[in-house]
């Protein structure tokens, strides 16, 4: 239940994410090096999103609270919607902002987690 409200909540991040992407106007002529460049930053930003994912579905196993849910939720839902929306390349500032703050919410969120520990150990086989 706790992983398809996990899931949940970065799809629906995501396509608060295309929203603003359309709603916004098309992004600033760039070089096409610029570009590419822009793009590894984000595709390194989703590799670090995926992580935290990753370690977040892993505590979902176990028995949470439903205040630790929303807040994983709420904070990997946030960093989704931004990584969308910084894929297009507008308002890369708030964007990124945006992204960060998802990620320290969540951060913040598993700092308050009494069975964070716990948890992942026993999502993890053979870990002690």
């Amino acid at each position: 239940m706790a992983a398809a409200m996990l899931a949940a909540a970065v799809v629906l991040g995501a396509g608060v994410g295309v929203a603003a992407v359309l709603a916004l106007a098309a992004p600033v002529g760039r070089e096409p090096a610029l570009v590419n460049l822009l793009h590894a930053m984000v595709g390194i930003k989703a590799l670090i999103f995926a992580a935290a994912a990753t370690l977040v579905a892993l505590r979902l196993r176990g028995p949470v609270s439903l205040g630790s849910i929303g807040g994983y939720c709420t904070g990997l839902g946030m960093s989704a919607a931004a990584l969308v929306w910084l894929w297009g390349l507008s308002g890369l500032l708030l964007g990124s902002a945006l992204f960060y703050g998802g990620l320290v919410a969540t951060y913040l969120t598993a700092s308050k987690d009494q069975g964070l520990a716990d948890g992942l150990r026993r999502a993890l086989p053979g870990r002690r």
